[in-house]
């Protein structure tokens, strides 16, 4: 893992998804690249007037993200640590920044500040993960990345991921010490756990060691929550395609609202058909 973009709305959420990236960054020795979106209309108030102060705004913001930046970095991470303001929309400008800056992944945080001064990162969060093709961890307010507890990996089996989200994975696995423990839930009524997409499934995780759960449950994300609380859960793992679980969890009106209460950090992969 070479870089890490962490978007910034100087919220305690933003602040919290930071210094979990901060953690990555030191275990991995990733770059960190801190971005804060400005709205376009941010600082001007409706005076045509104001529009001359544009530019001293943006030099403004850009101050105050340095200086908020280097208040959290550790003295022996500041080498690798740049931040910029950009203006412009927080969802399209966020994967733009992540392409640019050849990323390897985006942290960031589920819930922020409101009003222009913030990136509404709670619903921008569910717009980055529909946009952007790289691996994107989702932090909850009280998130935390335990070293020894396990990462769930919450599967429908369709498991065509590009190799370098695998490689995230990979890296995420060995950072914690981590157990990987896949998770099917069999949602009609008898249904039983299909052993050849099992096998097929265990190809594509290569050489990355894991256990298989099978839960019988009609409620999808109600089922991964619960067993999440069962179990000494750290990290869940999803992958974005249009009909797996992540779709279910951040565009349904219910079970988006799990996804925000959940209280481990939520990686988000894609389908590399989608790349």
């Amino acid at each position: 893992m070479k870089k890490i973009v962490v978007p910034i709305d100087f919220s305690a959420c933003s602040a919290h998804a930071f210094q979990l990236a901060v953690q990555v960054a030191g275990k991995t020795g990733a770059a960190l690249h801190a971005v804060h979106v400005i709205f376009p209309n941010e600082g001007v108030d409706n005076n045509v007037y104001n529009a001359f102060w544009t530019d001293d705004y943006l030099l403004q913001r850009q101050k105050e993200l340095k200086n908020w930046v280097r208040r959290r970095t550790p003295a022996n991470l500041k080498h690798s640590v740049t931040q910029e303001c950009i203006v412009g929309f927080p969802v399209q400008t966020i994967s733009n920044t992540a392409q640019t800056q050849r990323a390897n992944m985006i942290i960031m945080g589920t819930t922020g500040a409101t009003g222009l001064r913030g990136a509404l990162l709670g619903s921008v969060a569910a717009g980055v993960v529909g946009k952007t093709t790289l691996p994107v961890l989702v932090v909850p307010p009280k998130g935390r990345l335990q070293e020894g507890a396990d990462i769930v990996f919450a599967t429908d089996y369709q498991l065509k991921v590009a190799p370098g989200d695998l490689e995230i994975l990979q890296t995420l696995i060995k950072m914690l010490s981590a157990d990987l423990k896949v998770v099917h839930i069999l949602d009609k009524p008898g249904e039983k756990p299909d052993a050849h997409r099992e096998a097929a499934f265990k190809a594509r995780l290569g050489d990355l060691p894991c256990e298989f759960h099978h839960l019988h449950d009609q409620d999808v994300p109600q089922a991964v929550s619960n067993y999440l609380d069962a179990v000494n859960a750290g990290l869940l793992v999803a992958v974005a395609h249009r009909h797996a679980l992540l779709h279910r969890l951040f565009y349904n009106s219910v079970t988006r609202q799990l996804a925000h209460r959940t209280r481990v950090p939520l990686l988000v992969l894609h389908d590399a058909e989608t790349t």
